[in-house]
């Protein structure tokens, strides 16, 4: 069996994530009540989580496909960069968890 692209599994989410944005700012969606901000922080908590798993499974990845030479340096500043953007996801999703949990 063929290994699946993940990152169409990336593609979907973030389309759904820029269809939720677009509707609140169009006004065909609104925050109407606590409890569907509470679940929206739930699962974005959630989605943040994963998308510093996924940051993290992507540093591993590129850094196996790494080729020497002179594109080894661009792949090590691209494993950096995405190593930082999943510590950045890693701190959304605790800070998501906190806001939880003052909500009431």
């Amino acid at each position: 069996m063929t290994p699946q692209n993940p990152a169409q599994h990336a593609k979907i989410a973030a389309d759904a994530l820029e269809r939720l944005v677009r509707d609140v700012q169009s006004g065909r969606a609104q925050w109407t009540h606590p409890n569907n901000i509470r679940q929206a922080v739930d699962d974005l908590t959630r989605l943040s989580a994963a998308m510093a798993t996924a940051l993290q499974q992507m540093t591993a990845a590129l850094g196996q496909l790494s080729q020497p030479g002179p594109q080894a340096a661009q792949t090590h500043q691209s494993a950096g960069a995405l190593h930082l953007a999943g510590q950045h996801a890693t701190t959304a999703a605790n800070q998501l968890r906190q806001a939880r949990r003052t909500m009431h």
